[in-house]
């Protein structure tokens, strides 16, 4: 009897010969704590029974007719996750090692294990550990150093690309900066000392051109900026400040004045700056904004009266109607683009939606400790 009325552990026995179910039957009989409640002969047959059975644990043989127990194997573990499956094999052949545990088997015994072995197996199985058998486990651990190693250099390949990336980005805002401050500056020396009206509305234009030019640039330095080593956002400022960039204000704030750990503020800022223009622009009041925690993520939502498409485009970068240079309202994708970007560095997401006839604009932000 198994002591302090402990549930025994129950296990489906699947082997393609007779015999070899009756041994393994017979080797965990002697374990009061494990009780046989099936067994199969095949892969299909394997399947049937633990979706009639959902054994706590099913010892599994690799090779099989109809269906092999690598099938099976992946079939079970997506059907029933809880029940742990054990590989038996009788050889140490580390493709197959690998094949099962791919497949989601918890462990791998060899044919022959000792009965004390076998059954210690199965309850290591059904506590959540992996048991592997000796004989096995130097496969394993050349599988697993080899993984450590590609992953090491993977890891290694994307911090390089990650400084590269950081790099080209201040260096192109750099190269990019200059020659537009120089531009702008003789464009506003041309419209004061000429005072033709129909040059002056070309350079009124391009210095509007120039403006839209510099505030992509800024945002593309905050895409390549990954903050300091302890970010940390005040929503309601970042929101405040963000309005007071535009010369539209929304018609309602609700706001917490609280800490938003991990984000840097000028992203935030930035991100609130670009759903707000965008609802004021192309969406119609009212508009409101709320930033607030839910859950373990700070949320931003901007909402308008539905004015605005829903369309995945709204994320690309460059998108505009036209190449017109006196066209009043530039195309939405740039400031959405940096947004996006900008909430996916911090490791969140932007979404746009219709909601009840609105159109929510809605960031969310992890709040990493």
């Amino acid at each position: 009897m198994v002591g302090n009325g402990a549930a025994r552990i129950r296990v489906l026995v699947v082997d393609d010969a007779a015999e070899s179910r009756a041994a393994l039957r017979r080797a965990l009989s002697f374990d009061e704590r494990i009780d046989v409640v099936g067994e199969a002969g095949s892969g299909a047959q394997a399947l049937r029974q633990a979706d009639d059975l959902v054994p706590d644990v099913i010892l599994m043989d690799v090779q099989m007719p109809d269906g092999n127990g690598v099938e099976a194997t992946s079939a079970i573990h997506l059907r029933h996750p809880a029940t742990r499956v054990i590989a038996l094999t009788a050889h140490e052949d580390a493709e197959t090692v690998r094949e099962m545990l791919a497949a989601g088997a918890a462990g791998y015994v060899v044919k022959g294990t000792a009965i004390d072995d076998l059954a210690a197996a199965v309850r290591s199985a059904h506590a959540g550990e992996g048991p592997i058998d000796d004989r096995i486990l130097p496969h394993v651990l050349d599988d697993l150093r080899r993984l450590l190693g590609e992953e090491r250099q993977r890891r290694g390949e994307a911090e390089r690309l990650a400084r590269m990336r950081e790099e080209f980005v201040h260096v192109l805002a750099h190269e990019l900066r200059t020659p537009l401050t120089v531009m702008s500056g003789a464009l506003r020396t041309v419209e004061q000392v000429v005072p033709r009206e129909d040059v002056a509305a070309l350079v009124r234009s391009a210095l509007r051109r120039g403006d839209q030019l510099e505030h992509l640039i800024e945002g593309l330095e905050l895409i390549g900026d990954p903050g300091d080593g302890n970010p940390q956002a005040n929503p309601a400022r970042a929101v405040r400040d963000a309005s007071r960039k535009l010369e539209e204000t929304p018609d309602r704030l609700d706001l917490r004045d609280e800490d938003w750990p991990t984000i840097p503020e000028r992203h935030l800022t930035r991100v609130a700056y670009e759903l707000t223009a965008n609802a004021l622009r192309h969406g119609r009041r009212p508009v409101s904004i709320e930033a607030r925690r839910e859950g373990g993520e700070g949320v931003l939502r901007v909402r308008d009266a539905g004015g605005t498409d829903v369309d995945p485009a709204l994320f690309r970068p460059f998108v505009q109607e036209d190449m017109s240079t006196t066209r009043e309202r530039g195309g939405m994708g740039l400031g959405l683009f940096v947004a996006s970007r900008l909430c996916e560095a911090a490791g969140g997401t932007l979404r746009i939606l219709r909601v009840d006839g609105e159109t929510v604009a809605e960031a969310r932000f992890p709040l990493r400790r």
